[in-house]
């Protein structure tokens, strides 16, 4: 059952802080473009929407390949953290030029975040037959993320500057950041052997999965010795 897998929950709700921060940064720096540079501004946001795309195509096979040697987390927090920068930057700045250059955490946040969705669905899923499952469902959410992001941003740039908004967006995309980073070990040591955590140190796996994996067989182990010892003592009583 998907409420019982802990980290999968976990990976849901960061995707869903994710894409509630992320989906709202660019309409309003497009905005912004818009406002100040006029008739060039459609040039300009092209070639913004264009750069981040070919980045994504060439960092994504790099993103798969140390997702196998550094782990999951550590791409997952640098994926996180290109937000939080990226919101900071957009807040200071709108010169074109300089967000060509901004631009690039962008790609660089949906490299690691395209390629490890799916690896983290799988690893969460494995041997259970739900893969499919899972990945809706963390889809689904970041989907209710998104929709919501544009909304209760764009209310806070309209009455407070565009500054503002990117300032909260950075906000929370630093919560996101922090929670994971300090918060998301823990449901780990309350699951079960199916399910494994987003901290893999290399590519077999995170250590405190194989942790939370020997906690459940010692658990099963004590259960069976339980069992026999009851068995046992109901054929002496017979």
């Amino acid at each position: 059952m998907l409420c019982k897998n802990y980290g999968l929950l976990i990976f849901g709700g960061c995707l869903f802080l994710f894409q509630f921060a992320n989906a709202s940064v660019w309409p309003l720096a497009g905005e912004e473009l818009v406002y100040r540079n006029g008739t060039s501004a459609s040039l300009i946001v092209s070639i913004l929407i264009i750069v981040p795309q070919i980045v994504v195509a060439l960092t994504a096979p790099w993103a798969g390949r140390e997702a196998q040697n550094w782990g999951r987390r550590p791409l997952l927090l640098l994926g996180f953290s290109a937000l939080t920068m990226r919101a900071l930057l957009f807040a200071v700045t709108i010169n074109p030029w300089l967000l060509l250059f901004i631009q690039l955490l962008d790609g660089t946040t949906g490299s690691t975040l395209g390629v490890l969705t799916a690896l983290i669905a799988a690893d969460l899923t494995k041997g259970t037959g739900r893969f499919n499952l899972a990945q809706g469902f963390v889809g689904t959410l970041a989907g209710v993320g998104a929709s919501l992001s544009t909304t209760f941003f764009s209310l806070i740039a309209g009455n407070f500057g565009g500054a503002i908004g990117f300032i909260s967006i950075a906000c929370v995309a630093l919560s996101l950041v922090l929670s994971f980073g300090f918060g998301c070990r823990k449901p780990c040591r309350q699951t079960t052997n199916s399910v494994r955590d987003l901290d893999s140190d290399g590519p077999n796996g995170a250590s405190l999965a194989f942790d939370c994996s020997r906690i459940s067989i010692w658990r099963q182990h004590a259960r069976t010795l339980r069992m026999n010892s009851v068995t046992s003592r109901r054929r002496v009583e017979l």
